[in-house]
């Protein structure tokens, strides 16, 4: 159950969702007097206590801790010590209450609320971590101690330790109600919803630059390999440019031709018979169009027109051979090319076309085995 002032404080927030935070950090503390118990034994103990005395001034400018108890049970001087403490604290002079409750302490065992006494002089007199000290001792001795819990709670704040001080001071609340604290829990709950907005803030943050760190990695290696796919493409490009400069170069000799003299089994070719004055040089005319030169680049094509001219007859020798024409005429690759040279050669042939003689340039050849109508339509 959550005390009515702090109940109060949190329903004038004006975010939802801070006061159901805030209510939740609160209700983690409905231990009380456990949690107060099991924080107080983390404290140090009284030799470290001890250890504490003999400090120089430390950090926070503080002079060194005031002593704990150590041995001694004079009980009727140590009550002396406690009344004319509480003497000194009802007029305000909190030095001289500050030395009565030590000599009290060191006189016999203290109790919970001695230690809890001495820490507010030493509140009063501007020493907060010789205040958490105490109050942490006198918790050691009594975990319920609800004005050790607030007087610790309240030197926490001043020391900057909101977060330990929220707890404490809720825990006392829980103990024994004080007005005094309301302020205090007030400005502690804000200062942790403003600290829970920090660090949530900072969660974002990271998260974002975690997300943009991931899209730079992904936009790199998106480059990278665009990058290595264009230089692909442009090696297959530079590879395909090189190898048509080198297809396409000119014609300095047929492939087993020698050059342009003759080619192998024709000897020049001076003339073919029944050809009238001679057939010009066969090779000028494949060198001069483009598309038979470019035609025997071709390796079967190369091949049909050596066997033709090592042939007798040659080209010409062809024509008398009408199942042998038939037969290189329906080649997807020779059939054009050797439709391009005949016409080529009709000219030079008299009569404007290859003669369909033999090779003395005779009449045709009658062959009743052959349709010459079944031959593929040279044009």
């Amino acid at each position: 159950m959550i005390p009515e002032d702090i109940t109060k404080i949190i329903d004038k927030l004006e975010d939802a969702a801070d006061q159901e935070s805030l209510r939740k950090y609160i209700l983690s503390l409905q231990g009380g007097a456990e949690t107060a118990a099991e924080d107080g034994a983390a404290e140090p103990s009284k030799d470290a206590a001890d250890k504490n005395d003999a400090m120089d001034e430390d950090a926070s400018g503080e002079p060194p801790f005031p002593p704990a108890y150590q041995s001694g049970d004079d009980f009727e001087k140590a009550s002396e010590f406690k009344m004319k403490a509480a003497d000194f604290k009802a007029d305000g002079k909190w030095d001289e209450a500050l030395d009565a409750y030590t000599n009290a302490i060191l006189a016999a065992e203290p109790s919970a609320l001695v230690y809890a006494n001495r820490a507010l002089a030493l509140m009063q007199l501007n020493r907060p971590l010789a205040a958490e000290n105490d109050c942490s001792l006198a918790l050691q001795l009594n975990p319920d101690s609800a004005k050790a819990l607030r007087v610790r709670g309240k030197a926490r704040k001043e020391l900057g330790k909101y977060e330990e001080a929220l707890h404490d001071l809720s825990a006392s609340q829980q103990i024994d109600f004080d007005e005094s604290v309301v302020q205090d829990l007030k400005e502690l709950s804000e200062l942790h919803l403003e600290k829970e907005k920090e660090h949530a803030q900072k969660r974002n943050s990271e998260v974002e630059k975690k997300k943009k760190r991931a899209e730079e990695i992904r936009k790199a290696q998106e480059d990278a390999q665009r990058e290595a796919e264009e230089e692909r493409a442009r090696e297959a490009a530079a590879s395909a440019s090189a190898g048509a400069s080198a297809g396409g170069g000119g014609m300095g000799g047929m492939p087993g031709m020698g050059g342009m003299g003759g080619m192998p089994g024709m000897g020049g070719m001076g003339g073919m018979p029944g050809m009238g004055g001679g057939m010009p040089n066969i090779m000028q005319i494949l060198m001069s169009d483009p598309e038979l030169a470019a035609g025997m680049q071709n390796p079967k094509v190369m091949a049909a027109f050596q066997s033709l001219v090592s042939e007798p007859g040659g080209v010409g020798g062809l024509m008398a051979n009408p199942a042998k024409l038939q037969e290189l005429m329906s080649d997807p690759d020779v059939g054009p090319f050797l439709q391009k040279l005949m016409a080529k050669l009709g000219p030079s042939m008299g009569g404007g076309g290859m003669p369909m003689g033999g090779a003395a340039g005779g009449p045709p050849p009658t062959n009743p085995d052959i349709d010459l109508s079944d031959l593929p339509d040279l044009e």
